[in-house]
């Protein structure tokens, strides 16, 4: 018999117990499952107890309030409103007062990060047990009138304008003990800020806008002693002030992003890096490495001796590196294992023909693996390659991406690189070059 006549006909999605089918639904937009309604007489209701609303792209007023005004499920999983639409505070606060209600556990309102409106969110938000992931994107003035009651919360997203919300951090972060990973998209630290947790594995400190204040000698602190992973991403986050970490456990850091015309004062930095010189993990922008290099002509040296993996994190450039800054910037990191820079156009430059030449380097004998995109643009990665190689002794795996989308790409030149690098000496016998072209 042929295939097409031993199919089977039936309706299988419709033979699904509710159960299962509203698992599926709760994947898609509220604005396709409504429309699941003209299925069958079956499905005419089965929308209105979905346990995950996603109001997401352009989504009127209207819609939002005849959904909500339908629903009849007894608990809501997800209430999820990521939109660039403009919306009243008052229809916000009754969106959010019926997730209370129904006990939501994840919550997720997203404005986009450059929204001028405030928004403060109702008091009865604060006393919702059963919120485990909140993500407030928008900017919020945090007014809280008593204590926080998020016993369940493990993940927070929160924007305020600046640092005076200090107070009602700290109640956030009492009434929060299980909170382990916490994004404060700060304006500005215009006043003494600390974030003190003792639940908090990750942490990111996010800078709305590029306004740095050399005036203001605000003090960063932060005191969360099972801390793993630090990020600081912006410029006017350690700006004119101090920096006071005490994260004993901390094992990865990422300082990235500062804007081209931040000089924060090079002291603060040094005390900043210095109280976490302990970490395995780092992702540095070029103007932190500018720094460090900086930091070391001054003779205040720092050193990670525990740091194995370092990433350059390319987001604006005020020159490029040459490879006796390379050098000084490894000689940082003794036991480095990893070491990647991702794509770019030009940072390194080009090669001094005295140091290109081969000679032992410490910080290149624990060494296994380096990763390299290149755009075709800069010459001296292929000399920082052949460096690379013929220095490291320990070396396993060098990965060369190349990106060839440029409308001057030269095919020729493109397939000589590529065999000039694999026939490259090099002092460690088990050292494979993979290649890639994207």
């Amino acid at each position: 018999m042929d295939s097409w006549q031993s199919y089977d006909h039936r309706d299988r999605l419709s033979a699904l117990p509710d159960s299962l089918t509203l698992m599926i639904l709760s994947l898609l937009e509220t604005r396709y499952v409504v429309r699941t309604t003209i299925l069958s007489q079956r499905w005419r209701d089965l929308w209105t107890t979905v346990p995950r609303l996603k109001f997401e792209g352009f989504n009127p007023r209207h819609f939002i309030c005849k959904v909500l005004a339908k629903w009849s499920g007894a608990k809501i999983v997800g209430f999820y409103l990521s939109t660039t639409c403009s919306i009243r505070p008052s229809d916000l606060d009754s969106w959010l007062l019926f997730a209370v209600e129904k006990q939501v556990e994840e919550l997720y309102i997203d404005f986009g990060p450059h929204t001028n409106a405030y928004y403060c969110p109702p008091q009865r938000l604060y006393s919702c047990s059963s919120i485990t992931e909140l993500h407030l994107g928008l900017c919020c003035l945090l007014e809280i009138e008593g204590n926080v009651q998020w016993s369940r919360l493990k993940s927070l997203y929160i924007q305020v304008p600046d640092s005076s919300c200090h107070d009602a951090i700290n109640k956030i972060l009492l009434g929060a003990p299980r909170l382990e990973e916490m994004t404060l998209f700060i304006g500005k630290i215009n006043e003494n800020f600390t974030i003190r947790s003792t639940s908090l594995k990750t942490l990111s400190i996010l800078n709305q806008y590029w306004m740095v204040n050399a005036d203001i000698m605000a003090m960063l602190r932060i005191e969360a002693p099972n801390l793993l992973t630090l990020q600081i991403w912006g410029a006017n986050v350690v700006n004119g002030g101090s920096c006071l970490f005490d994260v004993p456990s901390l094992t990865e850091a990422s300082f990235s992003r500062f804007c081209e015309d931040y000089d924060p004062p090079l002291e603060t930095f040094y005390h900043l890096l210095r109280s976490i010189c302990h970490i395995k993990k780092f992702e540095l922008s070029e103007l932190t490495i500018k720094l460090l290099l900086a930091l070391k002509k001054k003779d205040m040296v720092l050193q990670f001796p525990n740091a194995d993996f370092l990433e350059h994190n390319y987001v604006q450039a005020r020159g490029r590196l040459d490879l006796l800054e390379i050098l000084d910037l490894l000689e940082m990191f003794p036991k480095l294992k990893i070491l990647k820079f991702p794509q770019h156009d030009q940072i390194l430059q080009d090669f001094n023909p005295i140091v290109e030449t081969t000679f032992p380097h410490p910080s290149l004998l624990h060494l296994n693996t380096v990763e390299i995109s290149w755009s075709g643009k800069d010459p001296a990665v292929i000399p920082f390659i052949k460096f690379i190689l013929q220095n490291a002794p320990l070396l396993y795996k060098l990965v060369f991406r190349l990106s060839k989308y440029r409308a001057c790409f030269d095919r020729k030149r493109f397939l000589m690189i590529q065999e000039k690098v694999r026939s490259m000496p090099r002092s460690s016998p088990t050292a494979e070059v993979i290649i890639i072209d994207k």
